[in-house]
């Protein structure tokens, strides 16, 4: 019986962005105490699903532009500008608020 679901996503993603930055993979199989196939799986799936991800935008029928995913992007970066203001704003509120009164 296999060992599957011994890893987390987490610790799965830091392994592949280990060997995505240019480490060797059997240099980081070996430092986090991997079999190097696992490693090589994890970074094929990982290739797999970047490519199509990447394909989704720029091939298919109706895809986005990227255009639209730049003002998609900007408007989303905006409200959340808006948003974290506003969170402050309540944090400070409910700081005066919760003040016992003299």
């Amino acid at each position: 019986m296999g060992r599957q679901g011994k890893y987390d996503e987490a610790f799965k993603q830091n392994a592949v962005g280990l060997v995505r930055s240019g480490h060797k993979a059997s240099t980081v199989a070996r430092d986090l105490g991997l079999n190097p196939e696992t490693l090589y799986q994890w970074v094929r799936k990982e290739k797999e699903l970047r490519d199509r991800v990447v394909s989704n935008y720029s091939g298919s029928p109706g895809a986005q532009r990227s255009s639209d995913v730049v003002g998609e992007l900007t408007a989303l970066r905006k409200e959340h500008e808006r948003l974290k203001l506003e969170h402050e704003i309540l944090k400070k509120a409910v700081g005066i608020f919760s003040r016992p009164s003299r």
